[in-house]
């Protein structure tokens, strides 16, 4: 049997039996919202608590880094990476470190040094500091300053820097053997490709975003695309792949001869937002194998896989990727909103955490000699 409920009277107070019965069913009336409010609390606290279970495990299943040896740990290649993180300030200093990608031996070797886009080459090291283009020595990370020309992007190709002035945004070249400077004909430059003989300059202003092909010397000006409004391209084996804008973001193709401008496939990637913040489209889409490796943007930027032969195309990795880069089998990638770089290996599926780091970009060194015992006991990140 339930207690009786306690009324509250003032002193002296007499009240009729009448009027305390109303007062208890008001009471109880009372008690009884009260309650409901805590049932419906409670509920929503259940409810809540069951989604973020249920998307736990979703995050789980298409986010698992977690493999045996058996699944392809012992064969994965072990590469040397540059990667540039920034400080936690509201105008953050940029920092340099070195780690193999097994998670191992990791070496900050530019603190504080304010460089970043990080290029390699078998002699050395570039990156831009200030509006300067630097080279940086393998063996002690000594910096030089080599252009001086308020630089926004550049790229280093058979022996020349080919970059992007800040205020009219020029394609100019230097050469790195003569140390001479090249003007071309061409401004409101957003976008460099190059190959052995010739750069390739992509405008983007209000009238024309269009790619260019000239010479090494600046010469043999050539508008090679019609009108399409280009977004991030890249180039392979003398053909340009490249995100029109007019066509929404889908990818299209064009030879470095400027023939056959064809649609590659309904199919979409990262193309800018207005402001073009890479130097060429290499951290969103590449070749190899004749597949089109891109990240999806229908597919909540998803890595797939596009058969330039037989048309198939597949999703490869399920995760949100912000950047990327391919070397042999294996693609290195950044997930957005997230901290830390992954690797994938696409023939044996084997899939690992390279650093924890808040990694602002990073870069494969191909040209490493990685020791043999590194190779031998990778004992990779799992």
């Amino acid at each position: 049997m339930k207690p009786l409920q306690r009324l509250q009277f003032d002193l002296g107070e007499q009240i009729s039996r009448k009027e305390y019965l109303k007062r208890k069913r008001k009471s109880s009336k009372l008690l009884r919202k009260r309650s409901k409010i805590t049932y419906i609390l409670i509920a929503i606290f259940i409810a809540l608590a069951i989604y973020i279970v249920v998307q736990v495990c979703i995050y789980r299943k298409y986010n698992n880094f977690k493999y045996t040896v058996g699944e392809g740990v012992t064969s994965q290649a072990i590469y040397s990476i540059y990667f540039v993180t920034e400080g936690y300030t509201y105008d953050p200093i940029y920092s340099v470190s070195t780690i193999l990608s097994s998670g191992k031996n990791e070496e900050s070797i530019l603190p504080s040094s304010d460089i970043q886009q990080i290029s390699v080459t078998e002699e050395c090291l570039y990156g831009l500091r200030n509006g300067v283009v630097c080279k940086i020595t393998r063996d002690n990370y000594q910096i030089e300053e080599l252009v001086t020309d308020n630089v926004e992007k550049y790229i280093v190709n058979n022996g020349y820097i080919f970059y992007i002035t800040s205020d009219e945004k020029r394609l100019k070249a230097y050469n790195l053997s003569t140390k001479e400077t090249i003007s071309f004909d061409i401004i409101n430059v957003q976008q460099i490709l190059a190959d052995d003989e010739n750069v390739y300059g992509i405008t983007h202003d209000t009238s024309e975003k269009a790619i260019y092909r000239f010479d090494y010397n600046g010469q043999g000006k050539t508008k090679i695309t019609n009108d399409e409004k280009v977004s991030y391209a890249i180039l392979d084996n003398k053909t340009i792949y490249f995100v029109n804008k007019s066509d929404e973001n889908k990818i299209y193709r064009v030879s470095s001869e400027g023939n056959d401008v064809t649609k590659v496939a309904d199919i979409k990637t990262v193309a800018d937002r207005g402001q073009v913040e890479e130097s060429n489209g290499k951290k969103y889409m590449f070749i190899k194998d004749d597949r089109l490796y891109y990240i999806n943007t229908d597919d909540e930027d998803a890595l797939w896989c596009y058969d330039l032969k037989n048309g198939e195309n597949k999703r490869i990795i399920s995760a949100s990727i912000e950047i990327l880069q391919n070397i042999d089998n294996t693609v290195f990638y950044k997930i957005d909103k997230e901290m830390g770089v992954y690797l994938y290996n696409y023939d044996t599926s084997f899939m690992s955490l390279v650093t924890k780091r808040r990694v602002k970009e990073f870069v494969i060194d191909n040209y490493a000699q990685i020791p043999t015992d590194v190779k031998i006991n990778n004992n990779y990140n799992i």
